[in-house]
């Protein structure tokens, strides 16, 4: 009689158990992939270079660009971790394009990606807050002639990861000539990975009766 109250405490051990274990090994995941980002790049009359970059582990901002005649922004922040990177801006003012937003957002998380504006608008044309990837737009603009717009452009590259830039800009400059301008951009790859032999959430593993090899007495 003593070892079958024996199995039956082992057997009411082993359920108890066994939520905790598959709590325990559900913390052992971890997030693997690289991430980078930057706030904002510029190419053609006015150049500047990608401003302020992150890759790998770090956070960075920075108040003010490099001293241009094109470009004014006041705050640019990005962040970079394994498998997601963001890039945000504040309050960007291009004149000569009559391009302005009060923020300017790209996120990228474990390969997938997404941008956010507000208040943002072109030559007086308001800019969607959350656009389908790769909207294309041609707007023409007083003074240089018809600008080239991508909204949340997703890049698909050839390691496998993505990048997202919110804006991407291509402006007239006359002949063969143009400036381009990419604000707030993210790249990341990697998916979240579960340790080799975990139980799927919600099914704790089946308690075993402990053998026991004591006699049964009366």
């Amino acid at each position: 009689m003593r070892s079958t109250r024996l199995a039956a405490c082992a057997v009411a051990a082993g359920a108890l158990a066994a939520p905790l274990a598959l709590a325990l090994t559900g913390t052992a995941s971890a997030t693997t992939g690289t991430g980078s980002a930057y706030g904002l790049a510029a190419s053609g009359l006015v150049a500047i270079p990608a401003t302020p970059a992150v890759a790998d582990t770090a956070d960075r901002s920075l108040l003010h660009l490099p001293a241009n005649p094109l470009i004014d922004v006041k705050v640019l922040h990005v962040t970079a971790k394994p498998a997601f990177a963001r890039a945000s801006v504040t309050d960007l003012s291009v004149a000569k394009a009559a391009l302005t937003a009060h923020l300017v957002t790209a996120t990228c998380t474990a390969g997938t990606g997404a941008s956010r504006l507000a208040n943002a608008s072109l030559a007086g044309h308001r800019l969607a807050a959350v656009a389908a990837p790769n909207s294309a737009l041609r707007i023409p603009v007083q003074g240089l002639g018809t600008a080239s717009v991508t909204l949340n452009k997703q890049t698909r590259n050839a390691d496998g990861s993505l990048t997202v830039t919110a804006i991407q800009v291509t402006l007239p400059l006359g002949p063969g000539r143009t400036q381009t301008l990419s604000v707030s951009s993210a790249t990341c790859s990697g998916v979240r990975e579960e340790p080799p032999g975990q139980e799927p959430p919600g099914q704790a593993p089946k308690p075993k009766p402990v053998p026991s090899d004591l006699p049964v007495t009366g």
